[in-house]
């Protein structure tokens, strides 16, 4: 990834083209115009992908290379950046864990090449961000000597991708039986409240009892997928909470569409730097921050993600006190009646909590909704005057160092 002549430059500016109308373009040209490059969470931007090229250069590691290529008939399933994506994000985790290497530490870039439009295939580069072995000789840590992947973990991937490919019928009949159930109302209410009771069982289960943690906490980074999609499915059990939610999460995209379209790069480097800024801030998972002090949509939504996530994290703390736990030194006999009745009342207990957790959706969801939807409004004027004093700053520089220079 250092040299002239890498990796990166290959996936992103082969020689070939595809097409007629491609012909004007260079490979990477075209591929930023159609598919770009992308890993499991989505597209990736200029500033991704430098950052990403940053840590590739940075200490010594291995950067592993293939493609996974697909026959005439099954290259449909690849035609587009969504569906490579949908792939990517289905097959590497597993692959990674096979090949003994932890998930949240690599780093992934793929790219479509459609040069063969009856053989389509994804070029992907991985590598480890921080160095996982244990240094022998000295203390800390070192990045694998070997760079070999065990071949069993190439061939239950092999077998996963050639999984993919297969149009089950079986399944197909489920989901439309899931999808004819959803739509009753009764049934997907109850459906959602026993998964919503099923994540909260575990994070119960997983989260420390001893010291509470908040969503912004680095520690609850591996739960945060897990957190959101309970707060999106206990909004949803309340028409008028999903309805608002809807609606505020349509104005953040036009919102955020709006200002970079309107500002560019200016924008863009501006949320960069707020998001960055937030979900690294010390002491932000304890002190509770006004949104007034964000300024961008990115760090608005972030932060909107983390007050929700925060409301269902109490509702597990709340949880946990409730929860029966055997005593380490405590026998107990065969039906010991104490332990069934202590398992039994810690579950009444608990039913009581999640049924007023999901009866209160309008009383805890909604002014927070509201307290953001009304900074988003000022945001966009906000900016705009900071642009413009920013640009005044920069034309009262200039003019000063022209004087300067004419005096002299």
């Amino acid at each position: 990834m250092s040299g002239e002549n890498n990796i990166y430059k290959y996936m992103t500016t082969e020689g070939k083209v595809y097409g007629e109308e491609a012909m004007k373009y260079t490979m990477l040209q075209y591929l930023q115009k159609s598919t770009g490059v992308f890993n499991q969470d989505g597209m990736l931007s200029k500033s991704e992908v430098k950052r990403i090229k940053q840590r590739a250069k940075d200490g010594e590691k291995n950067l592993w290379h293939g493609f996974i290529s697909f026959n005439k008939e099954d290259s449909k399933i690849i035609d587009t950046p969504e569906k490579c994506i949908a792939l990517v994000k289905k097959t590497f985790n597993q692959f990674y864990k096979d090949a003994g290497f932890d998930p949240d530490n690599m780093d992934l870039i793929c790219a479509l090449h459609l040069d063969r439009p009856e053989h389509l295939h994804i070029h992907y580069l991985f590598f480890e961000k921080e160095p996982k072995v244990k240094n022998k000789r000295a203390a800390g840590y070192i990045y694998r000597k070997k760079g070999k992947i065990p071949f069993d973990a190439i061939e239950k991937m092999t077998e996963r991708l050639n999984d993919y490919t297969l149009d089950d019928e079986l399944e197909e009949k489920r989901q439309a039986l899931i999808d004819s159930l959803m739509k009753d109302e009764v049934f997907s209410q109850a459906h959602i409240k026993d998964a919503v009771k099923k994540w909260l069982k575990e994070l119960v289960e997983e989260l420390p009892k001893d010291k509470p943690l908040w969503y912004a906490s680095k520690e609850m980074k591996p739960y945060r997928y897990t957190i959101d999609l309970i707060a999106d499915f206990v909004i949803e059990t309340n028409p008028e909470a999903s309805k608002a939610n809807d609606a505020f999460r349509k104005e953040l995209k036009e919102k955020q569409e709006r200002l970079q379209e309107k500002m560019g790069g200016w924008y863009q480097s501006q949320a960069e730097s707020e998001l960055d800024r937030v979900q690294n801030l010390k002491g932000y998972e304890e002190v509770v921050v006004s949104n007034k002090s964000l300024h961008t949509v990115e760090a608005l939504e972030w932060d909107y993600r983390r007050r929700i996530g925060n409301i269902v994290l109490r509702h597990v703390r709340d949880l946990q006190k409730e929860t029966f736990q055997c005593g380490k030194r405590t026998y107990y006999k065969t039906n010991d009646k104490r332990l069934k009745c202590g398992i039994r009342i810690s579950e009444r207990k608990i039913k009581r909590l999640n049924d007023k957790f999901f009866s209160a959706v309008i009383d805890t969801f909604i002014p927070e909704m509201r307290s953001y939807h009304n900074r988003l409004h000022e945001i966009e004027e906000e900016l705009e005057e900071k642009k413009k004093q920013e640009e005044w700053q920069n034309e009262q520089e200039e003019l000063k160092r022209s004087k300067y220079y004419w005096s002299k």
